[in-house]
């Protein structure tokens, strides 16, 4: 401390760079103005040109943080709220005041003790993580064969896919990383579990059953003899002048167990006939060994009323008859539409 002059006091301050400050202080301020006149006169001393320059916002911002880290030494003890005042005694000898800063932010990584100076400091989560994953890598590398994984498989890319979880991988040993994941045991755990399921409904499905092995019925191949012998005759009813086919089919060769069998086609169900023509439809006759005949006919509505579509197989002669007639247009028109 300099003197004491009427009210205000001049104290002499020690700045970081090592300097020394003159600030003019009154007795009567708080702690925190007393610290920020210290500051301001140590902060033009180290640099008088960047103090002129600075706005009122970074004042503002420099000052609060002044009364978060800035404290003031005197004779090797920290100068506190409490004992502030004593600098202003009458009886005090000249002293210096030294401003100090606290340190606040991060960790220092690079100078903690273990590790190597400009390395970076210690290793991160995230380092620990990919040496952790490397070291397992290597560890399935000497222990699991690949050729026996039924889950790995190599695309024609020649990248590596894991079916289970459906991931591509550049190569074997990314791959082998990925069995030892979480994904991949839970998938592990998931099929496993899924299987015991299946293992246990199967064999509650087989209590009280017998199973035997039943081999498939041969696939016997006839050789067909051609096609049967038919005629076709058209007329007319005398008495509703409907339109009449009759169909007379001669199978000598067929066998006794056996009766032709008859159907109607459309021309959207064939393929024999290319472009197809709705206006035609094919009426079909099969019966073995003879081949499957069919015949074109308008495609028109059917009398499908009592005598109007007969069918008969005579055993005897070996002859199918089947007799069919066209629908009138003026029943057609005056028959009711189905509810």
């Amino acid at each position: 401390m300099i003197g004491q002059e009427h009210r205000n006091v001049t104290i002499l301050v020690e700045t970081p760079r090592g300097r020394t400050a003159a600030a003019s202080v009154s007795p009567s301020l708080p702690y925190e103005s007393f610290v920020e006149h210290v500051w301001e006169a140590a902060m033009k001393r180290d640099s008088p040109l960047d103090t002129r320059k600075r706005s009122r916002i970074d004042e503002d911002y420099k000052r609060r943080n002044v009364r978060r880290n800035a404290f003031a030494v005197c004779d090797g003890k920290v100068v506190s709220r409490d004992n502030f005042h004593s600098l202003f005694s009458r009886n005090a000898q000249m002293q210096t005041v030294s401003l100090r800063l606290r340190l606040r932010g991060g960790i220092d990584r690079q100078n903690r003790v273990g590790s190597k100076f400009g390395g970076g400091g210690v290793s991160s989560t995230q380092n620990a993580e990919r040496e952790r994953k490397e070291r397992l890598k290597q560890l399935a590398l000497e222990s699991i064969e690949l050729s026996k994984d039924p889950y790995l498989m190599k695309n024609h890319l020649g990248t590596y896919e894991c079916k289970l979880c459906l991931t591509l991988h550049t190569n074997e040993a990314n791959y082998l990383a990925h069995t030892q994941g979480k994904k991949h045991q839970a998938g592990l755990a998931k099929r496993a579990h899924m299987e015991k399921l299946r293992e246990k409904e199967l064999g509650q499905a087989l209590i009280g059953q017998v199973v035997t092995q039943i081999k498939p019925a041969a696939v016997v191949r006839k050789v067909r003899i051609g096609r049967p012998a038919y005629q076709v005759y058209k007329s007319r009813d005398p008495e509703t002048n409907q339109r009449c086919l009759s169909f007379e089919l001669n199978y000598p060769e067929i066998d006794s167990d056996v009766q032709p069998r008859h159907r109607f086609m459309s021309a959207y169900e064939q393929r024999v006939d290319t472009p197809p023509d709705r206006r035609f439809q094919y009426l079909l006759f099969a019966a073995d060994p003879y081949e499957t005949v069919a015949f074109k006919i308008p495609n028109e509505p059917i009398d499908k009323g009592e005598g109007r579509f007969v069918t008969h197989w005579d055993s005897e002669d070996k002859k199918f008859i089947l007799t069919l007639y066209f629908m009138d247009p003026e029943d057609e028109k005056a028959e009711p539409e189905p509810k």
